[in-house]
This record gives C-alpha cells, sequence and structure tokens, in this order.
C-alpha cells in the first residue's frame, strides 16, 4: 500500500521555521532564557523532532539531518549553560535529548547524557510532581543507559511510573520500556509491533488517517500536537537499541527505516 503524507513538504518547512534549525543563540533567546527559563527552548526542540520525523517520511539527505541536528543540540547546550532557571527545563531536555538520539554522533549524545536532569533535579532545584518529575525521570532514566550504568537508569525508570504523567505530553508506556531496560530485545521488538497497531488503530479514529482504499492511505500531519500524537520516545528507545547493533521494528509513518540510514553508526 502506497503512503501519502500530506502536505509534507509545506510541514517540513514549518517545523525548521518554528525550531529555528538555521538560527544561532541570539541576545533575545539569552534574555528569555534568564528571564522565562526553558520554555521556548522546549517549543524549538519539539519541533527539531518534527523536523526529523518529517525527514525520515521524505527521506530526506542523512548529511543534511546529522548536520542540523548536531549544530541544533549544541545550541540546546548552550543554552542550558546560559540559564540556571529550572522552569521547563526537565521537558526542554527531555526533547533535546531525542533530538540527540535521532540524530547526533555518539560522542555528542553522551556529552548532552551527562548535562540533562534526572529525578533529582540540577542545580539545586527539585522537580515538582506535576509532570517536572515524570519528564526528569524519563531523562533519567535515558542518561544513565546512554551513560552505560544499567542500575541508576533501572530506578529512575521506577520514578517514571510512580510520577504524575501530564496530559500535555505522552511518552512510551512500560510495556514498552520494561524488556528496552531488560536487553530483551525479541520481547522490546514484539512490544513495538504492538505498540505500532494501536497507534494505527487510534490514528484511524483521530483523523491522522485522513483516507484508506486498498491501494493507497493518505496521512496528515499538519497541526500535529507531536509531544501528544507522535511516538517520539517510542522512537528514541527503538533507536539507542540499533545503536547498540539491535535489529528493531519500523513502521512506513509511526517509526520510518530512513530512520535508521540517518544515525552515524557502524553496524
Amino acid at each position: 500500500m502506497k503512503l501519502t503524507v500530506d502536505s509534507l513538504e509545506d510541514s517540513v518547512r514549518k517545523a525548521a521555521m518554528i525550531a529555528e534549525l538555521d538560527k544561532p543563540l541570539s541576545k533575545i533567546d539569552i534574555e528569555v532564557l534568564k528571564n522565562d527559563g526553558f520554555s521556548a527552548a522546549r517549543g524549538f526542540a519539539a519541533n527539531c523532532m518534527k523536523w526529523i520525523w518529517l525527514q525520515w517520511l521524505m527521506a530526506g539527505s542523512e548529511n543534511d539531518v546529522r548536520a542540523k541536528v548536531g549544530a541544533f543540540v549544541e545550541k540546546g547546550i548552550n543554552m542550558q549553560d546560559t540559564s540556571s532557571q529550572f522552569y521547563m527545563r526537565p521537558h526542554a531536555d527531555l526533547y533535546l535529548l531525542h533530538c540527540a538520539i535521532f540524530g547526533s554522533s555518539q560522542a555528542q549524545l553522551e556529552k548532552l547524557a551527562g548535562r540533562v536532569v534526572d529525578a533529582s533535579g540540577i542545580g539545586g532545584n527539585e522537580p515538582k510532581d506535576d509532570g517536572e518529575l515524570y519528564a526528569s525521570a524519563w531523562c533519567g532514566m535515558l542518561k544513565y543507559s546512554i551513560l552505560g550504568d544499567a542500575k541508576k537508569a533501572e530506578r529512575q525508570s521506577e520514578v517514571i511510573w510512580a510520577a504524575y504523567r501530564p496530559p500535555s505530553f505522552s511518552a512510551a508506556s512500560k510495556l514498552l520500556v520494561s524488556p528496552w531496560l531488560k536487553g530483551d530485545w525479541n520481547g522490546f521488538v514484539k512490544a513495538q509491533r504492538k505498540d505500532f497497531e494501536k497507534l494505527w488503530a487510534r490514528g484511524r479514529k483521530d483523523g491522522t488517517v485522513r483516507s484508506e482504499t486498498a491501494e493507497e492511505m493518505v496521512v496528515t500531519v499538519q497541526r500535529y500536537p507531536i509531544e501528544q500524537k507522535w511516538c517520539w520516545a517510542h522512537c528514541g528507545l527503538a533507536l539507542l537499541a540499533y545503536r547498540r547493533g539491535v535489529e528493531v521494528a519500523t513502521d512506513p509513518f509511526w517509526l520510518p527505516a530512513h530512520a535508521l540510514t540517518c544515525l552515524d553508526v557502524e553496524k
């Protein structure tokens, strides 16, 4: 079946513009960070995630993805250095970390992982259980997994399931995370496939699927709340596994196979 993404090129352009992919850190950005925290940075990173996903869907240049993501992540690291504010820092860190998982070199990914928050907070700031703790614990689980400390990653995951999950964004389920943490890759791939089935069932109800015949399915990503509707956390787990040499499941829409070719990893 042919998959067509409605207005894909226009959506790519808008995501790049909102993420400010080609803009350096400005004086205005610095003032916003110092005064208002990481709310704008969170929005930039969410739209960078969307831009990467759309690049996968249109089979965009692997080199372009790596170059733009590398520069964006470096700008995000500079933002972390610029402000000691905690407001929205966990959310911004979580999305920035996923951008790095999707397109950074391993060295840059590890550099960022060493700097992001975990469930204990950062700089004397402890996350509140109003969504901050959930985002912080997700960061922590990924952080320590990337840095090779499986025990700390497991402890952070325990905080995830006990924390309040806000309706404003949705990460992956415990059914997907548990086999991933254990290195049960057959179980993880099975959980992936079940998750894709659920996503397609939801997509047929919520308008993501515009039309469907035996020959073609038309889907849309316009006005798409990326943090809520796309499986960015699922993709993050899958691509971290792929970086370790695991053959993961893909999907033409939710996790296109082109995502694997965009990673600069030795197989």
